[in-house]
């Protein structure tokens, strides 16, 4: 009789532990997310543009890993790297074919050119009055592209540098004519900053925000599984939000 017990209890135990162990398989055999981004997870934690794309990873309760780099940089190991995401990032023609997409995940950005208040000399009602001029701009960025494929014919000098801040800091120090990027892009460095607006004026809008939407782009070598979590998270939380652009109340003043 306590033969029996004891081979009944041994039974019971292995099935038990073997449940366990196949329940830690599974979880061992889901993928760890590399989130790819130029934000600061730190500083920026809070910004809808970082904030919306985490919150979509934590949904799925998988692992991940957060990783900050410039955004040339970025942009090229979310295409290389397993199981990867990239955030914020516009969803743009060429880009289509490289990744799985999760849109919208933030409001979109019209884009302009900036130059110096004090600048008098310069003003210009079309880009091709832009022959002559230096413009700063974020290397391998969606502006990047855009003004190169729609206004390579007008004879300007692209300044490209890996971050919004250096392009900036030229233009405030003379060495741009303009610096082509969002206005909340430099609202967000005058207040971190603590610079004044008349500093500089809104010269020329590149696009708006229509055009392209704001995104999460998962790299190609990711299983179908993985991409469908993702996107289902996606939807959980943002699939009825109107991500249409708050109106800026305090920003820069136009020279139109």
């Amino acid at each position: 009789m306590k033969r029996c017990l004891l081979t009944n209890f041994t039974a019971f135990f292995f099935t038990i532990s073997f449940c366990f162990a196949s329940s830690g398989a599974l979880a061992a055999d889901e993928p760890e997310i590399t989130i790819l981004t130029e934000m600061n997870p730190v500083k920026q934690s809070r910004h809808p543009m970082y904030k919306n794309g985490l919150d979509i990873i934590k949904h799925t309760e998988l692992d991940y890993k957060v990783r900050s780099m410039p955004w040339n940089r970025a942009y090229y190991s979310a295409k290389t790297t397993p199981n990867a995401a990239i955030f914020p990032i516009y969803k743009i023609p060429n880009r289509e074919k490289a990744f799985h997409w999760v849109c919208p995940i933030a409001s979109s950005r019209n884009m302009y050119l900036f130059r110096l208040a004090s600048r008098q000399d310069l003003h210009i009602d079309t880009f091709a009055q832009t022959s002559g001029k230096v413009i700063g701009v974020v290397k391998d960025s969606m502006l990047h592209q855009y003004i190169v494929k729609h206004h390579q014919n007008s004879n300007f000098s692209l300044d490209s540098t890996v971050y919004d801040a250096t392009n900036i800091d030229k233009l405030l120090n003379g060495r741009l004519d303009y610096v082509a990027q969002s206005e909340e892009q430099l609202i967000e460095y005058f207040k971190s900053n603590n610079l004044p607006h008349h500093l500089v004026k809104k010269e020329l809008l590149i696009y708006d925000h229509t055009l392209y939407p704001m995104c999460m782009a998962i790299s190609k070598d990711t299983g179908r599984e993985t991409v469908a979590k993702i996107t289902a998270s996606h939807h959980a939380l943002f699939g009825r939000n109107d991500f249409s652009p708050h109106p800026i109340s305090h920003g820069f003043e136009s020279c139109h």
